[in-house]
């Protein structure tokens, strides 16, 4: 969904949009009305498990270097 983060010059208030294909809105500030915007750049939010393989946090539980870490048969490592 195209949500956009705004700040008004006038309050400074800082607030979202959002912004639907196809649909034209006047952009006026929540706070005070103010038309006087600048639009902002936020950071993007991306999961904790972007970037990461699928069973990444499995593989700790288990090893030669953690032997009581393995919660038995049928578990991750499946000793």
């Amino acid at each position: 969904m195209p949500i956009f983060e705004y700040k008004c010059s006038d309050c400074e208030k800082i607030f979202d949009i959002i912004h639907l294909p196809g649909k034209d809105i006047e952009l006026k500030c929540v706070e005070c009305g103010s038309t006087n915007l600048k639009k902002l750049i936020s950071a993007p939010f991306l999961p904790s498990s972007v970037g990461k393989p699928a069973n990444d946090e499995l593989k700790s539980c288990c090893g030669a270097a953690n032997p009581e870490g393995c919660p038995g048969p049928g578990s991750c490592c499946s000793q």
